[in-house]
């Protein structure tokens, strides 16, 4: 019999949920007060949490030094800005990545009148090597189905999205086999190395040099995530 890959599956009913009259939040990973044993970081990256945000309501967060971010919309847009200066509108096809070497706020608005908006935050622990502030705005887009697009790059942790077919097979090849793997479900289902994976269900895995997958459902969506095991300060 061969040996399944080390594995750990985050179900999304199980996430952490934070919830107010401006927002929803729910953390696949342990963060501020929801904290269980089975809910740890995995590797470089401590944070993944997906944010409802009500109509013309914002929000703001503390991001601790030496950190960086990933912003994600999913749904709608978002206004964007941090105590660093920087400020924009994020629609659903674009990224920000931000390396906060020091302590930072940063703070999000739904701007429209009538609808909710969603988005991912997704952040690694800084390398003490890395000092510089930096701030950058990628485009990605499905017109090529079937297949894994470039998201970010953030010291060595890799970040991919794909929009696949119903049926529609996939892998992905980890450029370090030391690093392990966090897929996350976005939107619809798949069978990732025999395990089924629904929306916002994530799975992290450990020693293993490629993973494969299966599209369960049309127009699932499925982000891929390298990222290096042991802590980059060590």
């Amino acid at each position: 019999m061969i040996a399944q890959i080390p594995a750990q599956i985050y179900k999304s009913d199980s996430r952490g949920f934070f919830n107010s009259e401006r927002h929803n939040r729910f953390a696949t990973f342990n963060f501020e007060q929801y904290q269980d044993l089975s809910r740890n970081a995995f590797g470089s990256l401590k944070i993944l949490n997906e944010v409802i945000l009500a109509p013309q309501e914002r929000i703001s967060r503390v991001i601790k030094s030496r950190t960086n971010v990933i912003i994600l919309p999913l749904f709608g847009g978002i206004d964007y800005k941090d105590s660093i200066g920087n400020e924009e509108f994020l629609r659903v096809d674009q990224i920000r990545v931000l390396a906060a070497d020091d302590e930072l706020t940063v703070e999000t608005f739904n701007p429209y009148e009538n609808e909710n908006v969603s988005y991912l935050e997704i952040e690694f622990e800084m390398g003490r090597q890395y000092f510089k502030n930096y701030f950058q705005q990628y485009k990605f887009d499905f017109n090529a189905h079937n297949k894994l697009h470039s998201l970010f790059e953030v010291e060595r942790a890799l970040g991919f999205i794909g929009l696949f077919d119903g049926r529609k097979h996939g892998s992905f090849t980890l450029r370090n086999a030391k690093n392990g793997v966090f897929v996350f479900v976005l939107n619809g289902a798949f069978e990732v190395e025999d395990r089924l994976m629904e929306a916002k269900d994530g799975l992290a895995l450990k020693e293993t040099k490629k993973i494969e997958w299966e599209a369960l459902s049309e127009n699932a969506i499925l982000m891929v995530i390298e990222v290096p095991i042991k802590t980059l300060n060590s």
